[in-house]
C-alpha cells in the first residue's frame, strides 16, 4: 500500500516563509511578521497541507474566550490568552487552500486536524471570521456542520482595505 497523496506536517522555521506565501496568495487579508513568529508557539494549532509533497494549504488557530469579542480583523490577530482565563473555543485564524488544490480533501484534512487538536483541549466550539464575498468558504464550512451566526461584523476586514469589509462568523460545536 503506498502512502497517502495527501499529508500534513507542522510548522517550522524552515517553512515558515510558505505558510506565509500560502496565505498571501489566497487570502485577501495579510498579517505581520509578529503574527507569524508567534506561529511557531506551542499553544498554537498550525499544520501545513501537502499535496504529492508539494505544500498546497495551511491552517492557523489559537484557544480563545469567545466572551471577549474582537472588533477586526488586527484586534483578532493581537489578542492573547490571559492566563486566568479559560478557553471555551478554538478560533482558526487563518485557513487556506490554493485554489487548483481545492475539493481534493486537503481542506477536509485540516479541518479535521483542527478538531481533534480542539478535542484534546476540552474545547467544544470552533469558530471562524469569513469575508462576505467569500461564498464558496461559507458553503464549504456549512456542508462541514458549521453554523452561521445572524450577525453581519459590519468593517471587520476595514483595515485590510477591502471593498466590503464586513465578516460573518461561523461556528462548530464538537
Amino acid at each position: 500500500m503506498g502512502r497517502d497523496i495527501i499529508a500534513l506536517d507542522s510548522l517550522t522555521v524552515n517553512n515558515i516563509g510558505t505558510f506565509k506565501k500560502i496565505n498571501e496568495v489566497v487570502l485577501p487579508t495579510r498579517y505581520g511578521e509578529n503574527w507569524y513568529k508567534d506561529s511557531l508557539n506551542k499553544d498554537q494549532i498550525v499544520q501545513l497541507g501537502y499535496y504529492a509533497e508539494l505544500p498546497v494549504g495551511a491552517v492557523k488557530a489559537k484557544a480563545i474566550n469567545t466572551s471577549y469579542k474582537n472588533p477586526n480583523h488586527e484586534a483578532s490577530q493581537q489578542t492573547s490568552n490571559q492566563t486566568n482565563i479559560i478557553p471555551n473555543a478554538v478560533y482558526i485564524e487563518s485557513f487556506a487552500v490554493l485554489k487548483a488544490y481545492r475539493d481534493l480533501g486537503i481542506g477536509s484534512r485540516l479541518l479535521q486536524y483542527v478538531i481533534d487538536k480542539t478535542k484534546e483541549k476540552f474545547i467544544h466550539q470552533i469558530v471562524i471570521h469569513v469575508h462576505v464575498d467569500n461564498k464558496h468558504a461559507i458553503d464549504w464550512y456549512l456542508k462541514k456542520g458549521f453554523t452561521k451566526d445572524d450577525e453581519i461584523l459590519k468593517d471587520y476586514y476595514k483595515e485590510q482595505g477591502l471593498s466590503n469589509p464586513d465578516a460573518v462568523i461561523l461556528s462548530l460545536s464538537i
